[in-house]
């Protein structure tokens, strides 16, 4: 016949359980804790987007993360056998934080595959919007470069390659569309609407406004050009950083477009 279990041994089992529980819910909070502080690094330019987003965030968090989730895996186990009234909120806890991380990078490849690697969307491409000097200047040499016909690498995508970005605009992003002019939309009220929404204008004529949209993540930069002709109004943006803008770029123009139709 068989002993019971000393109480003292089991009280020690249990407080071995929930201190584990408690270091899993720490170490999945270091993950999240990790991202946001390489997002303010990055937002604030103490270290550049190759460094904060392709190094750190596509690359080291997604193995962070992954080794949290077996650390929250096994406390949960544990505190299921062990002590699962007390053990088991942390233990949970810390599945759940650490399955919403690897949540946010599943849903990130899901978007990659959903959206063409694309950074550039206009209105018209036919007469193509141009960036003035000062403002191609103001991108760098490193930013993504500001073409006529530009077009998708053969090399880069299987879906999209070889594709000009106004045949991908077309398919992709259809309701960019030249605005038909409107009598009374002025480069003052546009300047005075992109102002309202968080751009900074960096430039403005009595025919074209110019203006840059930082997010307020990572600090990814976008530019906008807004061309107004006695014909109609045109609308670029183009993001700076070379790399696919997840639909981001179309969403501004639509957006653009709908409130300088409500001017």
């Amino acid at each position: 016949m068989t002993e019971d279990m000393p109480k003292s041994t089991q009280a020690t089992s249990k407080k071995k359980g929930l201190a584990f529980a408690h270091f899993a819910f720490i170490v999945a909070l270091v993950t999240p804790l990790f991202l946001g502080c390489v997002m303010i690094a990055s937002n604030l330019g103490y270290i550049d987007y190759d460094l904060g987003f392709k190094a750190l965030t596509l690359n080291l968090a997604p193995k962070m993360a992954l080794g949290a989730m077996a650390v929250a895996g096994l406390s949960l186990l544990i505190s299921l056998f062990m002590a699962p009234g007390r053990c088991g909120p942390w233990a949970l806890a810390a599945v759940v934080i650490t399955g919403g991380v690897l949540g946010g990078f599943w849903l990130y490849q899901k978007a990659l595959k959903a959206n063409p690697p694309i950074g550039d969307v206009a209105t018209n491409w036919e007469r193509p919007v141009t960036f003035s000097g000062r403002l191609i200047e103001a991108r760098g040499t490193d930013a993504r470069p500001i073409e006529d016909l530009p077009r998708v690498p053969r090399n880069e995508s299987m879906d999209w390659g070889g594709k000009t970005i106004p045949e991908i605009n077309a398919l992709t992003c259809p309701r960019a569309r030249t605005i038909t002019k409107k009598e009374g939309v002025t480069a003052e009220k546009v300047v005075a609407m992109l102002k309202a929404d968080g751009y900074v204008v960096t430039g403005s004529a009595d025919w074209r406004v110019e203006a840059t949209y930082q997010d307020l993540f990572y600090g990814f930069k976008s530019d906008v050009v807004i061309r107004l002709d006695p014909t109609g109004i045109d609308i670029r943006s183009v993001g700076r950083y070379p790399m696919p803008d997840l639909g981001t770029n179309c969403r501004r123009v639509v957006d653009l477009i709908h409130k300088i139709e409500a001017l």
